[in-house]
This record gives C-alpha cells, structure tokens and sequence, in this order.
C-alpha cells in the first residue's frame, strides 16, 4: 500500500540541497553518500562493508554473473561500484539531476574512465528484453515502488534464468496506519519531498513469490553489514553500552555481555523502518 504523495514543497534534489547546507544534518548526508563530493561518495561506497558484502552474495548465489541492473541508481554510488569491480552495469533512474540523478552518475563515471549504460526508466516498466541480466540490485529501492508487485515482476522479466535479485536495506513496518505514519513522521527528508514509504515483512514476500521469485535467504535488522550501515559491530556496541540502559547494566554485567544483550534487542524490535534485505533467485 503506497502513500500517496501529498503536496510536499520541494523536489528531491532540493531536499537534499537544503540538507546538505544544514549542519545539524551533516552526517546524515554524509552517511547517505548524497554529500557534494560525488566521486567521494562513490569510493566510499565502493571500499565499504556493505558492498563487500554484495559482492559476496553475488560470488556465493551467481558465481559467474557478468551483467548487473542497478536500480534505482540514485546518484550512482552502486554503478559507479560495480563498474568498478569489472561488471557490465545498465543503471536506472528516472531523475535526471547533476546532484542526485542520471547527470551525476555521468560526472562519477567519466571522472574516473569507467563504463556503463544510463536509462531514465522506473522499475514498474523496464526497457529491456526478457532475460537480460544475471543481477538485479536494488539499493533502497523497493519501498518506493508505486506497484511493488509491479516492479518485482518487471525484475524478475529481466533476469535470466537462475539470475539473482538484491534488494537491500529495505524499510518494513508493522502495519499501513500507526506504524508506517511512526516511520514517515520520523524522515527529515520526507516532510520536504514527501516521497518515503514502507511496506509489510509480508506484502515484500507476497510481491516476491507472485513475481516468480524464490526468496534464498532474508537479512534481518543488524545482521549483515548491509542492514547495518552506517554502524559498525564495534560503533554499535559502543553505542549500545553508552546509552543509558547499557550504563545501567553495566554497573552489574560485564561490557561484553552488555553490548550482546543490546544487540538481541535491537535484533526483535519492531522499529517502523526497520532494515530487511532479500535475496532472491530466478526460476
């Protein structure tokens, strides 16, 4: 279910443009890889964890994969990443902005010398044939879906047979009225473009499965440096015995011990927008 877009006052690129120029916003942006330094950007997110950690469940699900979808490409950090790493990469993105869209992921590439085709299309209707690319990757892209069924069926078109979905670092929310109005409520950018959105645990499997896709492993909150970005295993800990309930037990437990309890919890919260990410495979 999709909230619909209200009358927000500003586009995307201008709410990242008034983020940006805000300091009490400064590591939210840079966290997000949307700082104005788009090669910066990009090499962090090509050194980082979580890609490694995309790059090892392409090495264990398609071994061979050559081709790779990025979509939404958003400002290119992903493209420019795998180009990169040596695939062949179609990026996505129907906003054509120098900060945000299609012409920053052109200043990225050309910077650098790399490699890749740049579309304006939306997910619900791709202009591809049938069975195109072993690896679909959607980096936060999901639960911006007008049609999520739509697009997942549209993804699984375009893979070829055995081919790989990634959809990672998704928002899942409990329900489509208190839950998801916590989580919208909370997203600075959203009260300035209005484009946020979450679906259901269930509504995400429900739109895999009717798609033809075989879901092979769901990551939960916290359990992969996917989900886990901008933390680390130690930052968190950090932060989990530096709270005041880690204080607290630490009066009487062990640190270690401390930061385990901590983590189990936030593994079970039910946090409106919490992090799932899906693999999936082809039939």
């Amino acid at each position: 279910m999709l909230q619909q877009k209200a009358n927000f006052p500003y586009s995307w690129e201008e709410a990242i443009d008034i983020l940006r120029r805000d300091p009490r916003h400064r590591d939210l942006i840079y966290d997000a890889y949307l700082t104005s330094d788009l090669q910066e950007n990009c090499r962090r997110f090509a050194q980082s964890a979580e890609f490694a950690e995309v790059l090892n469940l392409i090495k264990a699900y398609r071994p061979q994969a050559r081709s790779v979808l990025d979509v939404p490409a958003g400002n290119g950090i992903a493209t420019y990443a795998f180009a990169r790493a040596g695939f062949d990469v179609v990026a996505v993105e129907p906003d054509p902005s120098e900060s945000v869209g299609r012409a920053a992921i052109v200043t990225s590439l050309s910077a650098e010398n790399l490699k890749a085709r740049i579309v304006n299309a939306y997910g619900e209707k791709l202009p591809f044939d049938s069975g195109t690319f072993d690896v679909v990757y959607v980096r936060q892209g999901l639960h911006h879906a007008q049609d999520l069924k739509t697009m997942l069926r549209e993804y699984a078109r375009v893979l070829r047979t055995g081919g790989l979905i990634l959809g990672c670092r998704e928002h899942v929310v409990d329900n489509y009225q208190s839950s998801l109005r916590e989580f919208l409520d909370a997203q600075i950018d959203h009260q300035l473009y209005g484009g946020e959105n979450a679906f259901t645990l269930t509504d995400y499997r429900a739109a895999f499965v009717e798609a033809g896709l075989r879901i092979v492993d769901e990551i939960g909150p916290y359990d992969s440096p996917i989900n886990l970005h901008p933390n680390t295993p130690e930052s968190l800990a950090m932060k989990i015995c530096e709270s005041r309930p880690g204080r607290v037990l630490g009066l009487l437990l062990p640190r270690g011990l401390v930061s385990r309890l901590g983590m189990w919890h936030l593994r079970r919260s039910n946090r409106a927008g919490r992090l799932y990410s899906f693999v999936a495979l082809a039939a």
